[in-house]
């Protein structure tokens, strides 16, 4: 005898399992009808909007959702605008040296307007907003973020949530060691019991930025282009725009243990790389040698010796130094990899092998070496993407009501807003 299925008994027995966990049917099933209903929040019109603001990218979204509805590039393409006319041609990213405060408003109001207004399509008067603020961001664009969203766009509230507490939010841990790879740079940020010891912050110029340039330099040496039709091989120069350096940065590096000897042999059964790009001067295939796939990410961590910078590991290094002795083993058996450059696949583990074997060559260190693990759970896999673990972390805090640095609209002067890496 078989069983006939019923859409009035299924919905009965979802509604019994429902009950037992104390939320109501209509509250678990997400609607599709309303702007910024949360997959694991209250409801419609509870949720607050989650920015993740960092030296490149943007990412917006609604909290208690698993993923940012919006991700874009900061001051990615702007023309000139604005009652004084004060953006000329494009920028990318935040560079405060270069811009006063009242360029700064204009680029983050017309960045966060064109966030509420297009991608979330939400009214920011209505609306709560929690801002995932990284460790290398600069008060100046803080305090610029806190003065459009609260004046210009007439936020209601804004909590501010340190990236590097969140994003250990997503491996369920409230210590460890945060490795924040941006553009402009690397932070290592030690957390202890969901506080950031910001006495023990360390830097390096090793980002995003860095490894472009540096794949641009390659490319023009060792790479090859030739127009489709061609039997003869063009200057590389001229074929290499920043979309294509990006491309190439994204979606081709990765990050595997290798020999020499397993180098030369990729080489000889695949030596390039081919990719079909449009130029001004008609369509071709630019050829980009295997090897700068597999050992491009050698200088992050390393460091470039002709520029004195130092390294991702050497930074690590210098944050284990720093923090308390007895604290060293619980961060580094919890290492979290975060930020745009670590979405390179395998990037987080050769990172964790390269500091392994930096603390293997002193003694002093050899019982330290033993504990040096990534924070997320080996048979975990990958659940978040690297660069999303920031944002889904906010998401999450505000969703289960954890508090953060709340800053109200009539309280806001203009100027004074909570700067975390002064209250350790």
């Amino acid at each position: 005898m078989t069983d006939t299925y019923s859409p009035s008994r299924s919905s009965s027995f979802l509604s019994s399992r429902l009950s037992v966990l104390g939320t109501p049917l209509s509250t678990a099933r997400r609607s599709t009808s309303s702007v910024g209903s949360s997959l694991y929040g209250a409801g419609s019109g509870e949720e607050k909007i989650v920015l993740d603001i960092g030296t490149h990218t943007v990412r917006a979204g609604f909290s208690g959702d698993s993923q940012p509805l919006y991700q874009g590039a900061l001051f990615g393409s702007y023309s000139k605008r604005g009652q004084m006319g004060l953006l000329q041609g494009a920028t990318t990213g935040i560079d405060v040296t270069s811009v006063d405060d009242a360029t700064l408003d204009v680029l983050v109001l017309e960045q966060l307007r064109q966030v509420f207004s297009e991608h979330l399509l939400a009214d920011a008067r209505a609306r709560k907003v929690a801002v995932c603020e990284g460790a290398l961001l600069p008060v100046r664009v803080k305090r610029a973020v806190a003065r459009v969203l609260l004046g210009n766009l007439r936020v209601p509230l804004v909590t501010f949530y340190p990236s590097a507490v969140t994003a250990l939010m997503t491996s369920g841990k409230a210590c460890g060691l945060v490795v924040d790879c941006g553009h402009r740079g690397a932070a290592v940020v030690p957390v202890f019991d969901g506080r950031v010891m910001s006495a023990c912050i360390a830097s390096s110029p090793m980002g995003g930025a860095v490894l472009a340039g540096y794949i641009q330099g390659l490319v023009r040496r060792h790479g090859r282009f030739r127009r489709f039709g061609s039997d003869s091989d063009e200057c590389v120069d001229g074929v290499l725009t920043l979309p294509i350096v990006e491309f190439i940065t994204r979606k081709l590096l990765f990050a595997a243990p290798q020999t020499l000897e397993d180098v030369a042999r990729a080489e000889d059964e695949w030596p390039w790389v081919r990719l079909a790009v449009d130029t001004p001067n008609g369509r071709g295939e630019l050829r980009v040698p295997q090897w700068v796939r597999c050992r491009t990410y050698e200088l992050l961590l390393e460091g470039d010796s002709g520029r004195d910078y130092a390294g991702i590991i050497s930074a690590l290094m210098e944050c284990i130094i720093r923090v308390p002795v007895d604290l060293r083993r619980v961060l580094v058996a919890r290492v979290a990899v975060v930020g745009g450059v670590a979405d390179m696949p395998g990037f987080s583990k050769q990172l964790i092998y390269e500091l392994n074997m930096r603390l293997q060559r002193e003694e002093r260190w050899l019982a330290l070496a033993k504990c040096v693990s990534l924070a997320e759970e080996p048979t975990a896999g990958a659940v978040f993407r690297p660069s999303d673990r920031p944002w889904i972390g906010a998401s999450l805090a505000v969703a289960a009501k954890i508090g953060g640095v709340d800053v109200r609209r009539d309280d806001f002067d203009g100027y004074n807003v909570p700067d975390w890496t002064s209250s350790y």
